[in-house]
Order: structure tokens, then sequence, then C-alpha cells
């Protein structure tokens, strides 16, 4: 059983709130914000002129909401429906956000390697390595843990064989930071 945190593929152009405050009230929602959303008009990073490669069907650059484009809902539909909320974007066409819903507290944070900003408080700096309770994490595809404001979304390996063998492009699955399932 194995889960990846997501990286952005390089050479790609990804989209983006042109408000950043606009981007930051999405963040540390461990619910759905369906019947808050209201379609928004987002940004090619690099520009619409840009000579970089636009062609990508998912980004992890709005993070928590991960942009999917209509090919890759075509493919992952069932399984982001399943775990998440499917939010409209104006602009550019073509594209939609997944946002996770599926909070699993599976985190043994006494093994994994956490920055505390404020272990008092519950304020958690990073994870840089891991542990997953096994038991917990069993049967899920898709999920976020509640640590560190939400901010840490895991893919399982159904999502990833289905980005793998339809040639899925925008995200790698060889993100720096250790996960373990023990």
């Amino acid at each position: 059983m194995n889960f990846y945190l997501l990286k952005s593929e390089d050479h790609l152009n990804e989209i983006r709130f042109p408000d950043v405050s606009a981007f930051q009230q999405w963040i540390d929602h461990g619910t759905s914000i369906a019947h808050l959303w209201k379609p928004v008009a987002l940004e090619y990073i690099y520009g619409a002129q840009s000579k970089r490669d636009k062609h990508f069907d998912l980004s992890q650059c709005c993070d928590p909401l991960f942009t999917v484009s209509d090919k890759a809902l075509g493919v992952l539909g069932d399984i982001l429906r399943k775990n998440g909320d499917i939010l409209e974007i104006a602009s550019p066409k073509g594209f939609r956000f997944f946002h996770c819903t599926n909070v699993v507290d599976a985190l043994r944070e006494e093994e994994s390697n956490v920055t505390w900003l404020d272990r008092e408080k519950g304020w958690i700096g990073g994870i840089d390595k891991f542990v997953l309770d096994k038991e917990v994490v069993k049967g899920q595809e898709i999920f976020r843990l509640p640590q560190a404001g939400f901010r840490y979304t895991f893919f399982g390996e159904e999502f990833r064989r289905l980005v793998i063998s339809n040639n899925l492009r925008g995200v790698r699955f060889d993100r720096f930071e250790t996960v373990a399932v023990e």
C-alpha cells in the first residue's frame, strides 16, 4: 500500500488565482466548500502567450485545490467525486478544481518527523517524514490529514495507475517527503 504527495511536472504552464487573498480563503478547510464556492477566473502563471507547453491535465499549484482538466476528470471523476468536491472554474475553460474532503487522522506523530512551530498550540510548520497507520488508511484512495491545517493530500496506487496509464500530464509522484505505511 503506497501513498503519494504530488509535485508539479517541470516545463508545464499552470494556472493560478490572480489575487493571492482569493486563494488563501480556501486553505484550512477540512470539509466541503461547494456551498461557498463561486467559479473564479484564473490566469496562466507564465501568461497566455507564453511559449511554455500549456498542456497539463493535473496541477497542484493551488493546493489544497487541485486543478483537473476535462480529460483528467473523464478518467478520474469517480475517484475524485467519492473523495471530495468538484468545483467549476470560470476561465480558462476546460478545467475544474478538486477539493479533497476525505479527512483521515492516520498520522503517527511520534514516529513521523514533524517540525513544530508551537507544540502546545498544535501549530505544525511542516512534516518531512510521514508514518501513516496502516489500519486507518486501509481502503483509502485520496485523503487529507487534519494536521498542519489540512495541507497534505495523499493519493493512492489506483489514482497513480490511472494517471500514468492515461498519459495525464502535470504531476509527478516523487515528492521528497518520505511516506511510510506501518
